[in-house]
């Protein structure tokens, strides 16, 4: 396999939507609820599959050109209907009282798409670090140092984009650094301040 194929590769197998639900799965069943399953399904639903087929629509209406939206102009949309399948799935989960930790990574991919695409608005960051880095980061916030080493996911995906000509070095950092920043910030607000309240 070549360089380019290699890249495709690690691209569409650690894209945003399946790290989603990879992170959802093991947050919930560390917090042993016991509509655990319903979670789940709540959580892939709205953290991974509305946005992922939001997008194929997006792609088959030639609104963006691929299910990237590599075209940075065209990123609004696809963002728009992501924050709106978070925003429900925030709202699904507090009517269901999960985990708060759970609720609270909802509310943190709403939040980052919402500064993602502030920024996208004239500057193309990079998406694919964004949605690795940030649920790490929160699982390292609930389950400890134990996960930190997966952290060198983003290895891989941040080689696979500068590769595909798709990002430059800095818009991988800078979605890295960023979302791992906001998504911090964001899990100490709405697990120890926020979410509590309501």
């Amino acid at each position: 396999m070549d360089r380019k194929k290699l890249a495709t590769v690690i691209s569409a197998a650690l894209n945003a939507p399946l790290i989603a639900i990879l992170t959802f799965i093991p947050l919930i069943l560390s917090q042993q609820p016991p509509n655990a399953t319903t979670l789940i399904l709540i959580t892939t639903i709205f953290g991974a599959i509305l946005p992922l087929s939001s997008t194929y629509y997006l792609v088959r209406r030639g609104i963006i050109p691929d299910i990237y939206a590599s075209v940075r102009e065209t990123r609004t949309e696809p963002f728009l209907w992501a924050m709106a399948s978070y925003l429900l799935g925030v709202t699904v989960l507090l009517y269901l009282n999960a985990p708060l930790a759970v609720t609270a990574l909802m509310a943190c991919y709403f939040g980052n798409a919402v500064i993602m695409l502030t920024i996208t608005l004239r500057w193309k960051i990079s998406i694919h670090a964004v949605g690795v880095s940030g649920p790490i980061t929160a699982l390292v916030f609930q389950l400890g140092a134990k996960m930190i080493p997966l952290f060198f996911i983003l290895f891989p995906v941040a080689w696979a984009r500068v590769e595909l000509k798709a990002h430059s070095k800095r818009q991988v950092a800078a979605g890295a650094i960023l979302s791992g920043l906001l998504t911090w910030f964001q899990m100490v607000f709405y697990v120890n301040f926020l979410f509590p309240l309501m």
